[in-house]
């Protein structure tokens, strides 16, 4: 399934506001990691919500998901890693 195109991506983002920051390398996600994180969705019986795929300066790419609550999305950052999104920063 192809990534949601940019308009889906930012309503994500600004209707599910607890948005997460995944660290990925140029490849994208890995297949064994991506699994994992659809499984960590089903097993709460919530819709994976993508946010933007960004790329930072001095490197790195980061993939964001967006979650309606903030313990799911605690939860997340807990078993993969990656950190809470601060606009601004």
């Amino acid at each position: 399934m192809p990534p949601p195109g940019p308009s889906r991506t930012l309503k994500n983002e600004s209707k599910y506001p607890h948005i997460v920051e995944l660290a990925v390398d140029s490849h994208g996600l890995d297949v064994e990691l991506s699994r994992r994180i659809i499984e960590f969705h089903k097993s709460r019986h919530i819709q994976p919500r993508h946010g933007r795929v960004m790329a930072r300066q001095g490197g790195g790419f980061y993939y964001r998901w967006c979650f309606a609550d903030l313990p799911i999305a605690t939860a997340f950052v807990e078993r993969f890693g990656g950190e809470f999104y601060k606009p601004g920063i």
